[in-house]
């Protein structure tokens, strides 16, 4: 599998995502991949774009590496408590501690 569909967020930082254009050397393999998706053959398409060394793109492994990113960024946003900066009041600023933000 080209990218890690596995997120180590919120622990820590998940790396970049490669891109680039394929080259003249890689064309073949692209073909073959494009062929076995039009054929219908999408595992067989998947695991063969998957053995290729070299070759990054929109792929079933980008894709669900994205999907699983965004799962434990949702996962992660819903157990921190909600941060709150301003405070709307109809007290004097006097009356409230000097850390309040009033709008």
């Amino acid at each position: 599998m080209l990218y890690n569909p596995i997120s180590n967020y919120p622990d820590s930082i998940d790396p970049m995502i490669f891109f680039q254009d394929i080259s003249l050397t890689q064309t073949e393999v692209m073909d073959t991949y494009n062929q076995l998706i039009l054929q219908g053959k999408y595992s067989e398409a998947t695991d063969y774009i998957s053995d290729q060394h070299g070759i990054y793109g929109y792929f079933a492994d980008y894709f669900n590496a994205i999907e699983n990113r965004i799962y434990h960024l949702q996962e992660y946003l819903l157990t921190v408590e909600p941060y709150r900066p301003f405070v709307s009041s109809e007290a004097e600023p006097a009356d409230i501690d000097n850390e309040t933000i009033w709008i």
